[in-house]
């Protein structure tokens, strides 16, 4: 028993030891890595100085570009909005990208970094100097990849949250997505047909009525109010054809449903076409070509009678 007893003992410190060694490790390595400086990437660039940037993954290469307007993408020989938000937050990124370790300067090295067979890069240009990067491998370590900063010379160790808007990116990812430039506060008149069904919606001092027949109803304020804050929201989920030659393939040449809004600025209309599938409709904004694809609850909100919309 008493032998029994000691080898018991013996296996407690053994693991009382191990434990106090572990704890020791692990609290010297967080209090390394709490001390660790991160530093600014591009320290000396004020994110309102960027005016362009150029994205390349396996099998897309593109740019976004400052113009006039706001920002653009742009893609072989087509030119597309972009979608500002998306714009920001690859400026953001720049402006906070942080390097956790600086890994190697003037390196003969280069391939054990994954940078000389990348096929994923970027750069972006101020009004004075452009910064070209590329992206290699993951580090073995932490949660960082290697970045070749080719105006320095350096290979770094980057946080992956400031890489992600630049990786394995297409120009749809970028293009502007909200279909419709509406105020919904300064429409007076919308117009809707469904089918065999039409009515007309108008804003009389404050207050919205429908036409039923020759008569003008009260309309159910709370309804119309809905449909003006889906549609001035109105977002694309697929862009289906910038240039159709034939609209039967999405049903845009007979629609199934139409709707238009009339206002101090003149009028927008959206054409609804057969559904893509159970979750979304092909539509095409009136005055212009490409098709879209959008949410069927866009086509949900539509009145579909003289009740949907009169008041109760």
């Amino acid at each position: 028993m008493n032998s029994y007893l000691k080898r018991f003992a013996g296996t407690v410190i053994a693991f009382i030891v191990f434990v106090i060694l572990l704890a020791s490790v692990l609290l010297f390595d967080r209090e390394k890595q709490s001390g660790e400086k991160l530093e600014k990437v591009f320290p000396g660039i004020g994110t309102e100085e960027i005016t362009s940037f150029s994205l390349k993954s396996p099998g897309s290469e593109f740019t976004l570009e400052k113009a006039d307007g706001g920002w653009i993408v742009k893609s072989g020989t087509k030119e597309f909005k972009a979608d500002k938000g998306a714009i920001e937050d690859l400026i953001q990124d720049v402006g906070d990208m942080e390097s956790e370790k600086l890994a190697a300067r003037d390196s003969d090295n280069l391939g054990e970094y994954g940078v000389v067979d990348s096929e994923t890069e970027f750069s972006f240009r101020t009004r004075d100097a452009e910064y070209p990067l590329i992206i290699g491998d993951k580090s073995p370590v932490g949660t960082g990849t290697y970045v070749y900063d080719l105006g320095e010379g350096r290979v770094l160790i980057v946080k992956d949250r400031y890489l992600w808007g630049f990786i394995n990116k297409s120009p749809v990812d970028f293009r502007e997505r909200n279909l419709l430039g509406m105020n919904k506060d300064t429409v007076l008149r919308i117009t809707v047909k469904v089918g065999d069904f039409s009515t007309e919606l108008v804003r009389k001092e404050g207050k919205w009525f429908a036409a039923v027949g020759e008569d003008k109803r009260i309309a159910d304020q709370k309804k119309v109010r809905e449909l003006l804050d889906s549609f001035s929201g109105l977002k694309a989920e697929g862009f289906e054809n910038d240039l159709p030659e034939n609209l039967e393939k999405y049903g845009l040449n007979e629609p199934t449903a139409e709707i238009v809004f009339y206002g101090d600025g003149g009028e927008e209309g959206v054409l609804f076409g057969k559904r893509k599938d159970e979750g979304s409709y092909f539509v095409k904004v009136m005055k212009s070509d490409p098709v879209y694809s959008v949410s069927k609850n866009y086509f949900k909100i539509l009145p579909k009678n003289n009740e949907d919309f009169t008041g109760r």
